[in-house]
């Protein structure tokens, strides 16, 4: 009795003091007066006693509580999920919805923490074996519960007789109750049993806690003089303390994301491209722990400080050789040896401990390490009792002033380092298939001269081999309604006898017709048909130049050619006229641009006769 006794105060002490406010809430609920309206609900064809609907609980915690839906929809929810209340038709989802769903209040005996104690195994065993025991169609175990029974059949070898005849007195005694009450009292321990034994992948609300909570019976503990002394001691030290100011917090950490920006995935690409997009698999190959020839951002990242050094395999790799050529390779090996003691199995350490004293420490040791008298003296009072730690505070100072104040910075000024960053792989970004995204632009000038004298090249080889002969007027690739068009075609359909309409569409002027469409009788005749075409009745050359000018500046302004008052002259230069002229054809602007652009075909022909 005085076990048990202990045991119930015990538990009493662990119990959270949550559960107290939820069941005084659920108390109120319950009221039939002022509480959730239960009544008895008809489900299809079967009629529920004592039930409620779901968005009667949610208006009665939003009055209740003077809280929102969103609010007591969560309380709601909660308060299923611990047991106090459980669905009627969804015995799996603890959940409650905000619509015509019934529930069930559970009875006080199901409630969590009732009598201070938490089911145990055997009543988990008991519920099992009862329902194996009575028709499997409507009380069959699913998989998870005949696992547990087989685990618990095994575990409870010695108390298996007993759960057994418990279970057969419980079923005997379940026969002679009435329908109804045999409906409802196996919805409340299923639904019992599916909060304290949930499915696997389900939510347990009532999972232990390891460190129980601190309830109103426990008593404070009485803080000695002792105690009072170590916390004034405490804030003492809290208060000397030195603080860093705020300002100079933020400046050192700036300075940190500057300096470590370029290697920083998020911030700059990865390069030659990065894997997780890409998958390409050249990232991961050029920058494996060791490698024969590193990056060149990977050896500048060396440079950083001595801990980005030997956190990198291969910069370690580098900084030892690097080391045995100077002939203090002893520092880092014994470095690295400490380090591997602090993470060997404790029954190695003694002879490990033994083999680094003998190797580094020792009078006469084949790999003697320089260092001071107060360590040295330090590390024999450690040898004493040996542990992972005896050697710390020798590899602090080997690690401190031997190897980071005095190897390191000469392995960044050697030749070594150099040749290293001048050998490191530069990977390039990897060429995009369409061509999309950022990248270098031409230079647009130059471009654009480049293609006007690919244009020229290629009208002067056009019209050498009398290539445009066939081609129509009108076709899409001609340029209709330019004046120089409506000169020649003027010309040509004169001779001809034959008027062609114009088309309207917009191409370059390699395909325009020229000295070698024309009949041989025409070619005196070109110059001044080309001024009679262009005079509108009633009008002057000059006008109807005039207004071919603005047509084609209103269509294409960036690529007219120069003013009226600042064009050539063509009757003292025909005979000089150069290559580059025939870009002007792109305008058609003037009458001068077209009797210099007819003047140089004609020369270039040498059969015109005045």
């Amino acid at each position: 009795m005085e076990a048990s006794a202990a045991d119930q105060g015990k538990g009493c002490t662990s119990r959270p003091l949550a559960f107290d406010k939820m069941e005084g809430l659920v108390r109120e609920m319950q009221d039939p007066e002022t509480g959730v309206p239960v009544r008895c609900q008809k489900l299809f064809l079967t009629s529920i006693p004592s039930a409620f609907m779901g968005y009667d609980l949610i208006e009665w915690l939003m009055d209740r509580l003077n809280i929102e839906e969103s609010e007591a929809l969560h309380i709601g929810n909660l308060l299923c999920q611990y047991g106090y209340f459980f669905p009627v038709s969804d015995t799996k989802n603890l959940v409650v919805k905000d619509d015509s769903s019934l529930y069930r209040f559970q009875t006080p005996l199901y409630w969590p923490w009732q009598n201070n104690k938490m089911p145990d195994n055997v009543e988990y065993a008991i519920y099992l074996l009862k329902r194996t025991m009575r028709n499997k169609q409507r009380h069959g175990l699913e998989e998870y519960e005949m696992e547990a029974l087989n685990s618990l059949k095994s575990n409870l070898k010695n108390k298996w007789e007993c759960i057994t005849l418990q279970a057969d007195e419980q079923v005997k005694k379940a026969k002679g109750m009435k329908k109804c009450d045999k409906i409802v009292l196996d919805s409340q321990e299923r639904a019992f049993w599916r909060v304290n034994r949930p499915p696997p992948g389900f939510l347990n609300s009532l999972e232990y806690v390891p460190i129980p909570s601190r309830s109103r019976s426990s008593k404070p503990k009485k803080r000695s003089i002792e105690d009072v002394q170590r916390e004034v001691d405490f804030l003492r030290r809290c208060l000397d303390r030195t603080r860093i100011k705020m300002s100079v917090a933020l400046e050192s950490l700036m300075q940190y994301c500057e300096m470590f920006c370029e290697w920083d995935p998020m911030v700059t690409p990865p390069q030659p491209s990065n894997p997780w997009t890409s998958e390409d698999p050249s990232f991961w190959s050029i920058n494996s722990p060791i490698v024969e020839i590193p990056t060149e951002k990977r050896v500048r990242r060396w440079a950083i400080s001595m801990e980005e050094l030997v956190s990198d395999p291969t910069g370690l790799q580098e900084f030892t050789n690097y080391l045995r050529k100077e002939y203090s390779h002893e520092n880092i090996r014994f470095w690295l040896a400490v380090n591997s003691l602090r993470r060997s199995s404790q029954r190695e350490i003694p002879q490990r401990v033994k083999d680094i004293y003998s190797e580094f420490l020792a009078p006469g040791a084949p790999c003697e390490v320089n260092i001071d008298g107060k360590t040295m003296e330090r590390t024999q009072q450690e040898l004493k009792n040996p542990s992972r730690f005896t050697f710390d505070p020798a590899a602090e100072h080997v690690y401190t002033l031997l190897l980071k104040k005095d190897c390191y910075p000469r392995f960044r000024r050697s030749e070594m380092y150099k040749q290293l960053l001048a050998a490191g792989v530069q990977p390039s970004a990897k060429k995009r298939f369409f061509n999309f995204g950022p990248g270098k632009k031409k230079n647009q000038p130059q471009a654009l001269l480049q293609q006007q004298q690919s244009t020229a090249a290629s009208l002067s080889q056009q019209v050498q081999q009398g290539s445009l002969a066939g081609r129509r007027r009108g076709s899409d690739r001609s340029l209709s309604g330019s004046a120089h068009e409506l000169a020649v075609s003027g010309v040509r359909d004169k001779d001809l006898n034959r008027t062609v309409s114009h088309s309207h569409s917009q191409s370059n002027l390699s395909d325009i017709p020229y000295r070698g469409d024309l009949p041989p009788a025409c070619h005196s005749k070109v110059a001044p048909s080309i001024w009679s075409s262009l005079d509108p009745p009633g009008g002057s050359s000059d006008e109807g130049g005039g207004q071919a000018r603005s047509t084609a500046d209103d269509v294409c302004p960036w690529d007219s050619g120069p003013p009226r008052a600042l064009a050539p002259e063509p009757t003292s230069q025909v005979g000089r006229t150069s290559r580059k002229n025939s870009s002007q054809l792109d305008s058609g602007g003037s009458s001068s641009d077209i009797s210099i652009a007819i003047a140089e075909v004609s020369t270039h022909d040498g059969s015109c006769t005045p």
